[in-house]
């Protein structure tokens, strides 16, 4: 129990930050039907083959919800296999018999927020005994990281501000700035060869596609309406004002869907909470509500960075077994889930073997396609045989990736960061309160992916997620030149593209058009 955890962890932090949340954010296992190991108690990593046999008895779970909602807990959201709880650090304290201490996390990355409790290594852990007979086990959910940033190279701010007065209402034409880039939707939709799939009348119509992100401004911005592009939000537990997105990066991601897929059903699950980040919903919580929505294609540009003293962790964190079991049970029903791959993170759950894991590649003026230097590309030490990434779609070069123009919410976290990066570099050429930025990582690689898979479904609704995962693999395109980012190898070498298959980009280029020719 806890021996391990996730990511950096800096013992005197770089810069001040939030303390640490009374509330903590915990995910539930329960106990197998048979009475064999749970999920977090399992040697091995879940399948889609196995993971129907955790599946736990409805009427158990419903005793030890009941249970933990009878000593002070509160159920904030249920899934298949496991279900999301809150309650006090002295509560959590005195009812699992530990000792929890504060966590600063590196302030480098860019975590939802930088600190938390969790019990340190060799910390007691006796949970009480009407408890412990009850569930698998239980854990305090760790910050996600949002996979636009590359990992622990630039400098983020220690948790997303609430949203500023909005003084300027933006244009839904992009600025002029004086370098090479792509703009929304006609560039990104002609490089992934989706145009011509919409040429054929084919959009994504009446396929549902949930987003779990920080947020969607759609009605803040006319760049959407002036498209015809509608979408509904949905808050995940203590998550506020579906309206909003003071960080900017569901908002200005999630055009990436809009643009390959414009016709499909577009739902958005906000995790963010506007007025205290360490609030917010966890990556299990998020998961766990975008289920509810019985969507038929996730895609989430979030994840973990799973290294311990800078090396690659060899087994995952019992924290994350929870969301492990409830992805696996999505896929394994036929939701077709994207995760991002990483920038230069070992991306869990981008590193799971039935997940697409969205890589990527940059085309650049004269269209000639590289393996982005940005985009992970690693071999998982959990999944045995599993690389990463599957294929790509578009993202930019280090250091910033400054490649897609997207339209944001004027004044968000991430219109000021791109146009001032702190780290002395020249920003993107925007203003800080514009409602637009010029960004991409693997957060914009897996949104697209996600809209290539509803045109592939909207032509064949019964494909199941393996055989779309396999139509993407076969019509891929080679590409030959560039390396993946050296910050995803325990050595620091970079992974090289190549003729077939490839270390930096996996089967290459998503080509929307002939995919579809085979859906």
């Amino acid at each position: 129990m806890y021996a391990r955890k996730i990511g950096k962890v800096e013992r005197t932090p770089k810069k001040s930050t939030s303390p640490p949340s009374e509330e903590l954010r915990i995910g539930v296992t329960f106990p197998r039907p048979d009475g064999g190991p749970g999920p977090t108690k399992f040697d091995a990593p879940l399948s889609t083959a196995t993971v129907q046999r955790f599946i736990p008895d409805p009427l158990e779970m419903d005793k030890a919800l009941y249970s933990l909602a009878k000593l002070g807990f509160k159920v904030t959201q249920r899934g298949r296999l496991t279900a999301s709880i809150r309650g006090s650090r002295v509560l959590f304290e005195k009812v699992f018999g530990t000792k929890l201490s504060p966590i600063a996390l590196d302030t480098s990355e860019n975590y939802a927020f930088h600190s938390f409790y969790y019990p340190p290594q060799g910390a007691p852990w006796s949970p009480s005994p009407e408890v412990a007979t009850l569930i698998d086990d239980a854990y305090i959910q760790w910050p996600h990281i949002y996979m636009r940033s590359a990992g622990a190279r630039r400098h983020q701010a220690s948790a997303p501000q609430p949203a500023p007065a909005v003084t300027v209402v933006p244009s839904g034409t992009p600025p002029t700035v004086n370098y090479f880039h792509l703009e929304m939707p006609h560039d990104v939709t002609d490089l992934l060869r989706a145009s011509l799939v919409h040429q054929e009348g084919t959009t994504g119509r009446g396929v549902r596609v949930v987003m779990v992100d920080t947020g969607f401004a759609h009605r803040m911005h006319p760049f959407f309406g002036e498209h015809g592009f509608t979408s509904s939000v949905d808050l995940a537990p203590h998550a506020t004002n579906d309206k909003s997105d003071p960080n900017g990066h569901g908002t200005g991601e999630s055009t990436n869907i809009f643009a390959v897929a414009p016709g499909a059903t577009f739902i958005g699950i906000k995790v963010e909470n506007d007025d205290d980040p360490t609030q917010g919903a966890s990556m299990l919580e998020g998961f766990q509500a975008a289920l509810q929505h019985e969507p038929q294609v996730i895609s989430i540009s979030m994840g973990f960075d799973l290294r311990e003293n800078s090396q690659q962790m060899s087994e995952l964190p019992g924290s994350l077994a929870a969301l492990e079991a409830e992805i696996q049970a999505a896929v394994a029903s036929g939701i077709v889930v994207v995760f991002s791959a990483g920038n230069g993170h070992f991306s869990f759950p981008g590193m799971m073997p039935d997940v697409i894991s969205a890589g990527g590649v940059f085309v650049n003026e004269h269209s000639e396609m590289l393996a982005s230097n940005y985009a992970s590309a690693f071999d998982s030490k959990i999944y045995s045989g599993r690389h990463v990434p599957d294929f790509c779609g578009l993202v930019g070069m280090l250091p910033h990736a400054n490649y897609i123009m997207l339209p944001i919410p004027p004044g968000c976290q991430i219109d000021t960061e791109v146009s001032q990066p702190d780290d002395g570099t020249t920003g993107d050429g925007t203003q800080t309160n514009d409602g637009w930025g010029v960004f991409s990582g693997t957060s914009a690689a897996a949104p697209q992916l996600a809209g290539v898979c509803a045109l592939l479904l909207e032509k064949n609704p019964g494909l199941k997620p393996s055989e779309i995962k396999a139509i993407l693999r076969r019509t891929s395109r080679d590409v030959l030149e560039g390396s993946s980012n050296p910050a995803s190898d325990d050595d620091g070498i970079a992974q090289q593209a190549g003729p077939g298959d490839d270390g930096a980009t996996g089967a290459g280029f998503v080509d929307a058009f002939t995919a579809f020719q085979q859906a």
